[in-house]
């Protein structure tokens, strides 16, 4: 089973590196192509667009035809996308790039939950989940550090020739590692497609559970779009010296997937979610009063990794539980959602919105009301789920 979850993390890396490898690099990326800052921000959140309209279909896919078929073909979608970024000269050459990234990336990220879900229930699972979690920490963490470093010594297209040599091996690995696809009854017309997804964003938990995801994404778009560039120009910090910065901010990532995992074996994921959710507030206000001070800048973005890293478990662990005979159709549902959206008013934040780090505090004191408001709606509905199952057990003894 260990190889399960070392493929589960390899292939969130996979999508993790082709999000994330660029975000420190951008002013370089923009002064090689010629790009305004909003421009090349623009090519960018074009990543997030494609992945989330991918994952919109991979998800009924990987639900029908199983996890190998789908890695497959989402990898080497992935492979030849990070090949043309890396032989760009023009922008529009970086731009297909990009969007042929994002749409292999669809692949990886809902495949590495379905294998969890798959190989796993119960405490087993919980644990896989949270070890995953972990990982994605690490290569959160260490990914701002490996993309400035090789974009000094070889320039981002170089780098983008590394990423492409680590995609194959990981393809490598999984054709060796992953069973023979098993087809399930899942309908892939458009008609029960389009109803499979509005029946699950109409279900009352829906929102709830989405917002443990889509309130940390949309604060870490916002703020991996700004951050580069406010570094560079408030604080002249060279490409190395961005990826070092956002280096220290992922930490949060990890050490808030590790104390999620800790407190597992001690308390409910939901209150999990409630006891950390202060650390939103916090990065707010470290925003508004110590801006000019680039440790209390990079604290606050490290306080907002902290509740992304902490409450990823938690996301997954309420996927599965209220949606356990369709968690990657629910997943792709909250992750084209949260692309597609949140990416593009990330977007339009940074161009129209943005006029300096109050303006990050004001999102993120939002995001932190909104949060707490499905936080106490999470908690309503799992007390009437659970009684209803107490329901359930007693009315199948009285029968009995």
């Amino acid at each position: 089973m260990n190889r399960y979850i070392a493929l589960a993390a390899l292939l969130t890396a996979c999508s993790q590196l082709a999000s994330q490898i660029f975000m420190p690099v951008l002013p370089d990326i923009a002064d090689s192509l010629s790009l305004s800052a909003g421009a090349s921000q623009a090519i960018i959140i074009s990543f997030f667009l494609s992945l989330g309209s991918a994952q919109l279909l991979v998800g009924p896919l990987c639900d029908k035809y199983g996890e190998r078929p789908i890695f497959v073909t989402g990898q080497v979608i992935l492979i030849i996308g990070t090949g043309i970024c890396a032989l760009a000269q023009d922008p529009n050459s970086f731009m297909v790039g990009r969007v042929l990234q994002g749409v292999g990336c669809a692949a990886p990220i809902l495949v590495s939950r379905a294998v969890l879900y798959a190989c796993f229930q119960g405490a087993k699972l919980h644990s896989a989940m949270g070890t995953l979690a972990i990982s994605a920490s690490v290569v959160a963490l260490t990914t701002p550090l490996i993309a400035g470093t090789l974009a000094e010594q070889f320039s981002w297209q170089g780098m983008s020739f590394v990423l492409i040599g680590f995609y194959i091996c990981i393809f490598i690995f999984g054709l060796a590692v992953f069973p023979k696809p098993e087809k399930k009854v899942v309908s892939l017309r458009p008609n029960a497609l389009i109803i499979s997804y509005k029946n699950i964003a109409k279900s009352p938990a829906f929102i709830p559970v989405a917002s443990l995801k889509w309130a940390p994404t949309f604060l870490y778009l916002t703020l991996q779009l700004y951050l580069p560039f406010f570094l560079r120009n408030e604080f002249a910090f060279t490409s190395e010296q961005i990826g070092q910065a956002m280096m220290i901010s992922m930490s949060g990532l990890l050490i808030g997937s590790t104390l999620a995992k800790f407190m597992q074996k001690r308390t409910h994921h939901l209150q999990i979610a409630i006891y950390l959710w202060p650390a939103l507030p916090t990065s707010a206000l470290t925003f508004l009063l110590l801006s000019e001070h680039v440790y209390a800048v990079i604290f606050a973005h490290c306080a907002i990794m902290f509740i992304f890293g902490s409450y990823f478990p938690s996301y997954m662990y309420y996927v599965g539980y209220f949606y356990k005979s369709r968690s990657s159709t629910a997943n792709a549902l909250v992750g084209a959602t949260e692309l597609l959206l949140f990416s593009s008013i990330a977007w339009a934040a940074n161009q129209y919105l943005i006029s300096g780090p109050e303006s990050i505090a004001l999102l993120t004191a939002g995001c932190a009301f909104f949060v707490l408001v499905c936080l106490r709606a999470l908690k309503k509905l799992s007390n009437i789920k659970i009684a209803h199952k107490g329901d359930e057990l007693c009315n199948s003894k009285q029968h009995g």
